[in-house]
């Protein structure tokens, strides 16, 4: 009998942490909303200067920078690069941006032109969104020019002989639910010393609310809690039988 009143403990409680458990939210991977952005980023090509991310804004603290134009390493341009990035640790989100007119990069064997680089990225605790476009584009090797297509398909591979590879509105998540979007990924072959070139660059990643309390359905909460009162009162039970049993038997 003892083990019976026993087994019909153990379940009560299994079935209580396993209500309880059932209930349990889930919660985004990283501990606070996270963003950055830039417009332009490249590696040094040949006897070139790279050039860092620029210009570039990080949440936490983001806001936005600017600058009017840029000319060094393979870039050139008169227009403005922005980039922007803002996060709320309260509601778990995050948002980046980076933006030109025009652009141009000079690779010696090849030239590119860019117009309308525009790459965006939002963050909420349950995943993330964005994209990289271009309004038109070209890649011009010798004298002949080829066409970047306008507003491509996420991932959208471009093969350029002598040059390497051009990925147009690239995107990627990582393991923390980070995504990352590039309007232009230019890779180079090895024999152009493989460097890359990102034009329009944003990152964002959310978070679990900071002021989110986790709560228990109603409805769950007074099973779980039955369960474990009957739980807690068969074991008093349990407990002052056998109490009086050993006083019967002195």
């Amino acid at each position: 009998m003892r083990t019976r009143t026993r087994n019909r403990v153990l379940a009560g409680t299994a079935l209580a942490v396993g209500v309880l458990s059932v209930a349990s939210p889930a919660h985004a991977a990283l501990p606070a909303p996270t963003a950055d952005a830039y417009v332009v980023s490249t590696q040094a090509l040949g006897g070139m200067v790279a050039v860092a991310p620029s210009p570039e804004s990080t949440y936490p603290s983001g806001g936005t920078r600017t600058l009017i134009g840029l000319n060094v390493g393979p870039v050139a341009t008169n227009s403005t690069l922005t980039a922007t990035t803002a996060g709320n640790p309260a509601d778990g989100t995050a948002s980046a941006s980076a933006t030109v007119d025009k652009l141009g990069l000079d690779l010696g064997v090849a030239s590119v032109s860019l117009t309308g680089v525009n790459s965006t990225c939002t963050a909420t605790p349950t995943g993330a969104t964005g994209s990289g476009l271009i309004a038109g584009g070209s890649v011009t090797v010798g004298l002949l020019p080829v066409n970047l297509q306008a507003n491509a398909p996420a991932n959208t591979k471009v093969d350029i002989p002598l040059v390497g590879s051009i990925v147009l509105n690239e995107q990627t998540t990582d393991a923390n639910g980070v995504l990352t979007v590039n309007a232009v990924h230019i890779t180079l072959l090895p024999s152009l010393n493989g460097a890359n070139l990102v034009i329009g660059h944003a990152e964002c990643g959310g978070a679990e609310p900071a002021a989110a309390v986790p709560m228990i359905n109603p409805s769950v909460a007074g099973m779980g809690g039955g369960a474990v009162l009957a739980g807690v009162l068969a074991t008093v039970y349990v407990r002052r039988r056998n109490a009086r049993s050993a006083a019967s038997a002195v």
